[in-house]
């Protein structure tokens, strides 16, 4: 896999840092974690009631707990409603599947002996497993405590299963927000190559904070133009399709897919150009010249951006605001000391000593075709 060496990407999620922040670091990407879901261990009573009573109502051939402390939370709703007994009983003649040892001593507890459990205590782990078999006609009850499961149960479906999902816990917005309007003013400045968006509700808070800060339509002008959109699955991109857009979905819900997708999408989505018998990529924060990566600053890489767009073409100081978002009120001196940054970016490069950033007199600035 090509490396992202300078590309920047944006992951939402429902943690501080994702393991998917990690898997692109290790392809030299640079990340920006956003804990975009905040996930509260308190079901929501009626909505785990209804599951239960799905459960119970037929055989179950796979059950799925993702912890002892969400299957403890499901018990006590189950107890207040009466169907605990039934839903032994269906569970008893079910494969379990645990993903470690607290969750296996729970199902212990209520007297199940026959239970796998993963070495690696993954629930992702236990999805696979399964998507790895013939699922149709398969029935699965899977206690879901992270949304990003709840792509697996989307992929076990495609694959012929019937899914029943038990929702332990409650996924809100984060408390503070502030994280997602800094983020919508990251995407709006096109300081991000891309936006990894692991849950459905990972999207829906980032447009629904774009809308309350009156910026929904540059964030979607954004993500439809320079930035990749790319979601762990279908339901993290129902909400974009929502208002038009086109998201890149990986394969399967894992994260080497994601990262997969990333890898052959940004790529495609970058300004690319050959000046003076060199290739020159601009990304968010950094352009590329052959294989040297050369960081710039947000300044710079705006007015390198607006030139390469129309090489050649004589822009004013008034153009390149108006082609670099959040530019409307610099002010012309500012743009001078943006082009004169940006020309010290290419000392040291293949480029050093080109006139290539060039200015013509009471006229603007062009990029040397």
């Amino acid at each position: 896999m090509e490396g992202l060496a300078g590309y920047t990407v944006a992951v939402l999620s429902e943690r501080r840092r994702h393991d998917l922040a990690t898997l692109l670091e290790a392809t030299s990407a640079r990340t920006i974690n956003v804990q975009a879901v905040r996930s509260v261990a308190q079901p929501v009573a009626e909505a785990v009631a209804d599951a239960t009573r799905a459960c119970v109502t037929r055989p179950v051939h796979e059950v799925i707990v993702s912890s002892g402390l969400g299957l403890r939370a499901w018990l006590r709703v189950v107890q207040q409603t009466g169907h605990l007994d039934a839903l032994i009983d269906r569970l008893t003649h079910a494969r379990l599947l645990a993903r470690d040892g607290h969750a296996a001593d729970t199902l212990r507890d209520l007297g199940l002996s026959q239970i796998w459990a993963t070495a690696s205590a993954t629930t992702e782990d236990l999805f696979r497993y399964l998507l790895a078999q013939p699922m149709t006609g398969r029935r699965v009850v899977a206690q879901i405590e992270s949304e990003p499961h709840r792509e697996y149960c989307e992929a076990l479906r495609r694959n012929g299963a019937t899914v029943v999902e038990v929702v332990t816990n409650r996924f809100l917005p984060p408390l503070r927000s502030d994280v997602l309007r800094r983020l919508c003013g990251v995407i709006i400045r096109r300081q991000v190559d891309a936006v990894a968006l692991t849950a459905a509700t990972a999207t829906e808070n980032l447009l629904r904070q774009a809308e309350a800060d009156g910026v929904l339509g540059e964030v979607l002008n954004a993500l439809t133009t320079d930035i990749v959109p790319a979601c762990l699955g279908q339901l993290a991109a129902e909400p974009l399709r929502a208002f038009g857009l086109s998201a890149y979905v990986a394969n399967s819900p894992a994260l080497p897919d994601l990262v997969e997708v990333l890898a052959n999408q940004l790529p495609e989505r970058s300004l690319q150009l050959h000046v003076q018998g060199h290739r020159m990529e601009i990304r968010s924060q950094a352009m590329v010249i052959g294989h040297q990566v050369i960081p710039v600053q947000p300044g710079p890489i705006s007015v390198l951006r607006a030139l390469a767009r129309r090489p050649g073409r004589v822009l004013s100081p008034a153009e390149i605001r108006a082609a670099a978002p959040s530019w409307a009120d610099v002010d012309d001196h500012a743009v001078e000391m943006a082009v004169s940054r940006l020309r010290r970016a290419f000392d040291d490069t293949p480029l050093d000593g080109v006139d290539l950033i060039q200015t013509v007199m009471k006229r603007g600035y062009r990029l040397a075709a």
